[in-house]
This record gives C-alpha cells, structure tokens and sequence, in this order.
C-alpha cells in the first residue's frame, strides 16, 4: 500500500484534531447550556424577604426573616442609585450579552501581570447568576457556568428586570439583603428618595459590604463613594461639578436599630394559623397587621420597668434586684431571681391586645407570662363571686352580708351565714375593703359548684368547687383575667382576645383575616351593678391611690388581689375604652416583701402606663342599660300608734327592674335567699291583716333621682389582710 505524502498525512491529522476539538467542544456547549437550560429561572425572580409585624398604626415592631430584605420594584428604585451601581460595577451592562469579553480580557492581564487574581470581570447579569444558584466556589467549572446560565437569563428578561433582580438580591452587610433594607437601615428611607451622595455610597458598598460599612469604617465609606462618584462622571451619568459637590456631604446616617427579639413578636408567632409555616413566615415577606399600639407598648414596658425598680430601692425589699443581677454577670440563667411582671391591655370595642409585656426584659427570659404564667389571682376574684350572687342570690349593693370573723380554712355549712356576734357589712363595703369574710359567706351561700361553672364560662379556666375558691385559689394569666374583666365593661360581653388582624403576601394577597367571637355571661344590669362595684373600689377602697396619688382622672373601675403571704398581687382595671391586668411577682413563688399588698406592688405600675394610655383613649360615662334605676331602702319608724312615718336610709343604689320587691336585704340564717327583708319583720297587726286578706306586694324600695356624687364611705387602710389566704379544702 502506498504511502501518504507527508502533506497528506499532515492535513488528515489537522481534520481529526479539528474534529475532536469540535467534538470536545461540541460536549462543552451541550453540557454547560444543558445545565443552564435546567436551571428554574422563578430562583432568579424569586428570593427570601423580610415578613414584617406592624402595630394597628402601621408602625414597624419586628422583622423575621432568613435574609433582610425588602423587595421593592424597579420603579420604586431612583434611578441615580441605578446608574451609580452600573458605573461601578458593570459600566457596558446595557450592550453586552450577560458576560463581557472586554473585562475578560482585562481582568485576564491584570491578574496575569500581578501572578494573582486582583480583579474580576463578572457582570451585573453574572453576578446574579452566581448569586441565584448559590454558586460562590472559586473554580474554572462555576464560573463557565455563571457565564452559561447569564446568557440565559439575558435571553428571557430585560435589561431592567435583571437590574431589578441584582438591586433586590445584592448582599449590603450585617444582615441586609437588597437595597430596599438597606436604604431604610442606612438613610430611613425607600430606595427612589435617595440622593446622588447616598447612591453613591450604596453602590460603593456592593464591592466589600463590611469592608466599606457606613457604620464601621465611615472613612473607607467616604473613599470609595468618591471613587463611584468619579466614575459617572466618567460615564456622562453626572458632570465634574456634581459629583465634587456631592463628595463634599458629610455622611449622613440613620442610627443602627437592630429590633431585638420582644414579648409581642413572641406572641404573634404563637397566635399565627396553622397553615403559616416557619418557611413562609421567615421567608415569604408577608405583612402581618397587629392590633398592638405601638406607643402603650412601650409605656407599659419602660414605665412598669420603672414602678418594679422603684420598689426594689425601697426600704425593706429583701431580695435581689434586677440592677444586682445584671452585675453579677448572671449568665445564661432561664429564670432570673429578680422580681417580675406580665402586664395585658385590651380593647373593649373589639378585643384586640394594645399592649402585651410577658416579663421585664425579654433578652434576659423569654417566657412569655402574660399568656402562659398562670398564677393565684387572689382577690380579683371577688367582682365574679358577687356577679354570680346578684344572678342566683338576687344581690344588690346594699344587700347585707356578715363580715365577723371565723376560720377561712374550715368553713361550717351549718352555721356560715351568721356568725355568734354579725358584723352586717353591705356588698359595696365589703368589696371595696376586700373582705374576705363576707365574700366566703356569698360564695358558700351560693354554691361552689355552680360558682366554678359560672367562673369557667368568664374565664376558660376550671377550678376545683372547694370552699377556698372564694379566697382567689383559681390560676388564672394576666390575658385570662384582663378577658374576663372585659364582661363589666362590655356590659356582660366577652371579646375573645385576639393579636393578628390580618396576613397578607408581598403582593398584597390576603391570607387572612380576624373576625370575632363574643359571648355573653352576664345580663348587661348585673354587669352594671357589679361595675359600679368596682368604680367604688377605685374611688374609696382598696385602689384608692389611683385618685389620691396618681391623680387618674375620668371613669375607672377595677379591683386589687394579693394571695397568701404577699407572693402575687395583682389589679385588674378598666375604662369605657380598654382592660388591662398587671400580675407582679416571682418566678419561683415566694414572698415580695413584708406587707407587699396589691396596692404597693402591682398597683403603682398598672397606674404608671394607665395615665398616659388615658389620654391617648379618653374614656366616656358608662351608660346604665335599660331595665335598671337607684333606690333606696326605705325606713318605716312609728310615730303614733298604728301611724307610721317613712324615711329613706342608707346611698341610692342600682336595683333591677325585677328586684324590686324581691331582692335580698341580708344574707343571715333565719331568712329564706328569696325573701325581701328591708326593715324590721312585719308588725302583729301586719300578720293579723294577712289573715283576712292578702294584701299587694308591698314596694320596699322608693325610688329617687341618682345624685352625681354619691356619699363616700370611709374606708379603712388596705384591708387583704383580714384572714391567711388558704390552700383547697376538700369539701366535708
């Protein structure tokens, strides 16, 4: 066989060189294109933002997310900000295909020359495919692909769209993601209000994010906006003039506000729906609207924050104090032994929670206490033991109740409703001193089973139906009990409490929205009866001090609560507009000091966030409903004879409709609960008429015009101490 010229031989070996490189090429294209056809481009339009927790004001109170970030649309950007990023970073971004060969080649001399890589030649376009994918090794084989997937991503979106992209995905330092977060955490504005200095320095910032953080290196910040002030000018996006003008500026920046983890974003987590998941909360940018008011947020926890350090300096407070812990380097104790508090308000028109604080300080225990901290609710409960005896015993407030003395622990259901030597109290005395002789008799006169049934449906809670019931032994949180208190001043009502308003995506997609839930538990003239009740404690009994000494002003009901050995205490309160209910006290239960009454403890710091929230929501009268007037009891006194003179006695009081004629004058053993006694049992020639014929019921309430101020009654030094607070009695 002959052989081949050498020529020959040469140009086959040329061909199948030339055919293998193809075919090496060939694969090249087809493995890389492959891979970036694959690649779901919704990953470079789509990217984690920032959910965002408003107060019913609009106002922000928390962010949760992954990354920060706040997407904003390519109209919402100044376009200043989008010239200052494509001078420096990509300066032929609107003529090249997604990569640029020219900065190729350059950056390829210079890393050459210098023997190591110094500079790079990613477009904007590369650099957001890098960043999409999550592509960020330093390798021959990422880069081919960054190039391959830019390539695609130019072919399916604008120009605009990608510049959009890159200004929402960009990395800005810290914890900030696009220049939406970054523009409002830098300057506290959006991205289309910045200026040419602050677009500058935004742009400056992409190359080393901390490196040229405005916040850590305000120098190196100012060099290198001037550097990309210098470069648009370069590029005819400003004149000379401009850009020295705008390196003049001083740097201008809004305080670093890193929003700390807090009770209320802790309790939105816990009051989301189901279907809202930790990777939709944290990543989805919803916009989660509270009821919360920003302003009695933050009163309730510097000024009850205050109340409790105030006490702690006091003369006789014995124990560690929240100062004294922080400088003993306490560590990573979850239960610090200081003296804490949960505090609750809400509003009566829907209830909504105003403001929320589970503990003084959320950094130091996060335990939220205001919803889960259930604890001893001691004297408030007795609002509810009288609502339930003007229900069933046909109570009213000048209805009398024996106050003497005997053994709380061991009440005789034989002989409870009069002791040997009765000491008659009426209803509204015996609230407003908190007596708890009088409300054991009420409550054991009424029954403890139907009581704990009562109780049940106002607060969600069970109790055991032992007689220390009536001694506040049920455990209640601050937002049960605040819930339950709502029912006086919505007239028998109870809101459910709710947080979240509503949800809705970064489109503005609803997902949700609250609607309420009410119930009624009292009659609206009971609940009115008992409110006046507790108006009275507020103006002459145990909560005196919010008149006296912290001058609130205008309608205000509530009642204090202090259990066995001062270990918490507690008031409940509220006007036409909000209740609110504050607990004070130990996370291991023990004393908070001698003497350490509800009035001392609890009180001063339930009136502290008051005071400023009722001149934010300035209360109304209560109205009485329909169905109820002012009486009086009427007094007969025998002048001559078988003639006989009436007088009125005692302060008009508010009687049902239905109670007049019926209602119990006093509870005692000889009388039966139904039957009216007012004065003096009925005459002999009253029994001998009766004989003959059976006359009307006779009226014993006269009644008369309500004055504006009732008749005070002197009240006597805070009153809880009357008996020990005891632990549940099985019934005999």
């Amino acid at each position: 066989m002959p052989r081949l010229a050498p020529r020959v031989r040469l140009l086959l070996a040329a061909n199948g060189l030339l055919a293998l490189g193809l075919a090496v090429l060939t694969g090249f294209l087809v493995h890389y294109a492959g891979w970036a056809m694959a690649f779901d481009l919704d990953q470079v339009s789509r990217m984690p933002a920032t959910t965002v927790i408003y107060d019913r004001n609009g106002y922000v109170i928390q962010r949760l997310f992954e990354e920060h970030r706040i997407l904003v649309a390519g109209e919402d950007i100044a376009p200043i900000l989008k010239q200052a990023v494509i001078a420096k970073e990509d300066k032929r971004f609107r003529w090249h295909p997604g990569f640029d060969p020219i900065a190729i080649l350059r950056s390829a001399f210079i890393n050459l020359a210098g023997r190591k890589v110094t500079t790079g030649a990613s477009t904007i376009t590369q650099q957001l495919a890098r960043n999409s994918a999550a592509m960020f090794e330093r390798t021959l084989d990422r880069k081919i692909k960054e190039i391959f997937l830019a390539l695609r991503i130019e072919a399916v979106f604008s120009k605009d769209e990608i510049l959009t992209f890159y200004l929402n995905r960009i990395f800005l330092g810290g914890n900030l993601h696009g220049v939406g977060a970054a523009a409002e955490a830098f300057f506290g504005k959006s991205p289309k209000d910045l200026t040419l200095a602050e677009s500058a320095l935004m742009a400056g910032i992409i190359a080393g994010p901390n490196s040229f953080s405005p916040w850590r290196n305000p120098a190196k910040a100012r060099e290198v906006r001037a550097i990309v002030l210098d470069r648009m000018a370069e590029e005819g996006f400003i004149t000379s003039s401009q850009a020295a003008a705008a390196k003049k500026e001083p740097l201008v920046l809004r305080p670093r506000i890193d929003l700390p983890g807090s009770y209320v974003a802790s309790a939105v987590q816990d009051s989301l729906p189901v279907f809202i998941s930790h990777d939709l909360l944290y990543r989805g940018g919803l916009a989660i609207h509270t009821t919360i008011d920003l302003n009695f947020q933050r009163a309730a926890e510097e000024r009850i924050e205050a109340a409790l350090a105030r006490l702690e300096q006091s003369r006789g407070y014995p124990h560690t104090t929240r100062a004294a812990w922080l400088a003993s380097d306490p560590g990573d104790d979850d239960v610090p032994p200081y003296l804490q508090s949960a505090f609750v308000a809400l509003s009566n028109r829907d209830g909504g929670i105003l403001a929320i604080t589970g503990g003084r300080k959320h950094e130091e225990s996060t335990f939220n206490r205001a919803l889960h901290g259930r604890r001893q609710i001691g004297s408030t409960i007795k609002p509810f033991i009288y609502a339930h005896a003007f229900n069933t015993l046909n109570f009213t407030a000048f209805t009398e109740v024996d106050a003497s003395p005997f053994d709380l622990t061991r009440p005789d259901p034989e002989n409870f409703l009069e002791g040997p030597d009765p000491k008659w109290t009426t209803v509204r005395e015996a609230l407003a001193r908190s007596d708890n002789f009088a409300v054991m008799r009420t409550g054991l006169a009424a029954g403890a089973e139907s009581f704990v049934h009562f109780f049940a449906q106002c607060t969600g809670a069970s109790a055991p139906p032992f007689p220390s019931v009536f001694l506040g032994t049920p455990e209640l949180t601050p937002l049960q009990l605040a819930s339950a208190y709502s029912a006086f001043a919505n007239y028998g009502v109870i809101i459910e409490p709710f947080l979240v308003e509503s949800i809705a995506t970064r489109d503005g997609t609803l997902l949700y929205r609250h609607i309420d839930s009410r119930r009624r538990v009292l009659s609206p003239q009971i609940a009115y009866q008992v409110h006046d009740l507790l108006a009275g404690v507020v103006d002459e009994g145990t909560a005196r001090s919010l008149r006296a000494e912290f001058r609130l002003q205008g309608p205000l009901a509530g009642k204090t609560g202090t259990t066995n050995d001062y270990k918490d205490t507690w008031f409940a309160g509220y006007s036409t507009e909000f209740t609110a209910a504050i607990w004070c006290g130990f996370d291991r239960p023990k004393p908070v000091m001698p003497a350490g009454y509800a009035s001392r403890v609890a009180l001063p710091a339930w009136a502290g966030v008051i005071g400023p929230a009722l001149k934010a929501y300035p209360p109304a009268p209560f109205s009485p409903p329909p169905g109820l007037q002012r009486a009086q009891l009427k007094k007969e006194t025998t002048s001559f004879f078988f003639f006989k003179k009436e007088s009125l006695s005692g302060r008009p009081e508010w009687v049902r409709d239905d109670q007049r004629g019926t209602a119990l004058a006093r509870l005692d053993r000889d009388t039966p609960l139904a039957e009216l006694l007012l004065a003096e049992p009925p005459s002999f020639w009253d029994r001998a008429v009766g004989w003959i014929w059976k006359p009307e019921p006779d009226d014993r309430f006269a009644s008369t015009p309500a004055p504006q101020e009732a008749p005070r009654a002197v009240i006597q030094d805070n009153p809880e101490t009357q008996a020990p607070r005891a632990e549940p009695v099985p019934a005999p």
